[in-house]
């Protein structure tokens, strides 16, 4: 008797003595025909899963070679060549997979909950961790992986429904809690968490999951809830009007802040404000800056603290005013079916809402006035905004200050970097600094690459300045920061940025841009604003300006 187990590790048994199946190529062959037991694989089929997109030159001679090996190790009878494929002639209940996918057909089909419940935990008790692990099939992986964790969690769903139905709350919550852990983004495994929650009497827990779940679908996929999620959470409001929830939406703030302590009085200054911004150009430390004083001042707001990141320049899709204002008023208790369809209505109802209550919204990188305008709440509360534009529009028609970051300081930028990599040489993290252009988001990228390497760091970044400021994703790549900048701008003021950085100095004056662009020095001044309006360029003294020398680097790259 043969029996093979790919829900998990491949796992091979003849007669009761466990087979090793070597290379990952065989492992894949067999795992293929396992998978497809009692049914012809062509060859053609086989060679795909086995070597996906490169193929040996001789297709044919190279699948019979890893049959003929299989034969040697299973007995020649067990796989049967057949047409223009091959066939593995095991029973089909001694395949793991195909058992168990009978047995959920079996539970589908059954007339009680007893013997429903009974095949689900006999075809569960198989899986011994993710299908095929070890196998190395990339098709493997990609399709027949996912298809059956997809039966596998259809089948836990299942067996959960029978708990809850069956009273057993308590131990539904246990698993659900384990099980929101590992598929974190599956919406209806919180849904059954929060039913089970408030079946025990326990609704504070059910809605801090609720915000739990809605924080990390924000997050990860910049989504709201599912229906089911949002009636559910109505429910649990509707059970309590007392109960309402209080947002914590603050992310975590950034480390410890080096200097900016001018910035943070300067905030301290603006509470009674209904509305202050943090503009500088992108990787300054505007976020970092306003989560820190968010986070030192929770106390202020004591009716909750919203945040969003509106994505004005990405990485990811921009976030409209209408999808921020319906995330606000759900972490602020607003059913979603209260929630108007309009714009305008529901920026009336968010203040409305707040009326009552101080709260905090931070509202992270945003891309202009007009973006943030219809999320500023009404007195006793605050929005602090973060945007590489220096919004004036909010200074002129809501009164709002504006608090304008710049580079550290040479002092403060050593500062940074002597806490992040252990180098007591002032002079040599003096050099890195300069180099970074005193930017912090430079200085971040550059302590966690030098890994302890400092000189050698320094060295790179002589050599390739803006392709050694990049680890990570797009969020650690000075080049893509300064891009989402560039890609916002029209094409007149985007080709003036490149004429600029190719041409001129570090610093220059509105004539000297106008004869380079061709235009008159009215018209000039009114693209280098555009320019400067977007932290591209800097306003120096005397009606000059100047490039900051990275973001002149990048300038210069684009040409």
């Amino acid at each position: 008797m043969v029996e093979i187990g790919v829900l998990g590790p491949l796992s091979v048994r003849v007669a009761g003595r466990e087979v090793e199946i070597g290379s990952g190529r065989l492992r894949a062959v067999l795992a293929v025909l396992a998978s497809e037991v009692g049914r012809s694989v062509s060859v053609e089929r086989l060679a795909q899963a086995v070597w996906g997109e490169e193929l040996p030159a001789n297709v044919r001679n190279s699948t019979q070679t890893q049959i003929m090996r299989l034969r040697r190790l299973l007995g020649g009878s067990l796989i049967r060549t057949e047409g223009d494929g091959y066939r593995l002639d095991v029973e089909a209940d001694h395949v793991d997979a195909v058992r168990f996918g009978r047995l959920l057909g079996e539970a589908r089909s059954a007339i009680t909950q007893a013997e429903q419940g009974r095949l689900l935990t006999e075809a569960l008790a198989l899986w011994r961790g993710r299908p095929f692990e070890g196998v190395g099939s990339q098709w493997l992986d990609d399709v027949e992986a996912e298809r059956m964790v997809e039966l596998y969690l259809s089948a836990r769903e299942q067996q959960l429904d029978l708990e809850l139905t069956a009273g057993r709350h308590g131990a539904a919550v246990a698993e659900l809690r384990e099980l929101t852990g590992r598929f974190p983004l599956r919406e209806a495994f919180w849904s059954r968490l929060l039913k089970a929650l408030r079946q025990c009497g326990r609704p504070a827990e059910a809605l801090a999951c609720y915000e739990a779940v809605r924080v990390l679908l924000a997050d990860e996929l910049g989504a709201v809830p599912g229906p089911e999620l949002r009636r559910q959470y109505a429910e649990l409001l509707d059970c309590d009007e007392e109960q309402q929830p209080v947002p914590q939406q603050l992310p975590a703030a950034r480390g410890a802040l080096v200097g900016r302590a001018q910035h943070l009085q300067a905030l301290d200054e603006a509470v009674e404000s209904t509305t202050v911004v943090l503009h500088g150009f992108g990787g300054i430390g505007k976020t970092a800056l306003a989560l820190q004083w968010a986070q030192q001042h929770k106390d202020l707001y004591p009716d909750g603290q919203l945040f969003i990141d509106l994505q004005g320049y990405g990485p990811g899709k921009l976030v409209d005013a209408g999808s921020a204002l319906r995330s606000f008023l759900i972490g602020l208790g607003v059913p979603d079916q209260q929630i108007p369809y309009d714009a305008e209505a529901r920026t009336s109802l968010l203040r409305t809402t707040l009326a009552d209550r101080r709260c905090l919204l931070v509202l992270d990188n945003a891309l202009d006035a007009d973006h943030v305008r219809p999320l500023i709440p009404g007195p006793g509360s605050l929005a602090l905004v973060t945007s590489r534009n220096e919004l004036h529009g909010l200074a002129v028609r809501e009164g709002a200050p504006r608090i304008a970051l710049d580079v550290l300081t040479p002092e403060e930028s050593i500062e940074f970097l002597r806490e992040k990599t252990d180098e007591p040489d002032d002079r040599l993290l003096g050099e890195l600094a300069e180099l970074c252009g005193y930017i912090p988001l430079a200085l971040s990228i550059a302590a966690v690459r030098s890994d302890g390497d400092v000189e050698a760091m320094t060295t790179e970044l002589r050599e390739r300045r803006l392709t050694a400021l990049a680890i990570g994703d797009e969020s650690g790549d000075l080049r893509a920061v300064f891009a989402r900048s560039y890609q916002a701008l029209d094409p007149y003021a985007a080709r003036a940025f490149r004429l600029l950085g190719l041409h001129l100095g570090s610093e220059f004056s509105t004539s000297t841009a106008a004869w380079l662009l061709g235009t008159t020095p009215y018209d000039a001044r009114a693209v280098l604003d555009s320019l400067a309006d977007q932290h591209l360029l800097c306003r120096t003294r005397g009606k000059r300006f100047e490039f900051h020398q990275l973001v002149r680097a990048y300038a210069v790259e684009l040409t």
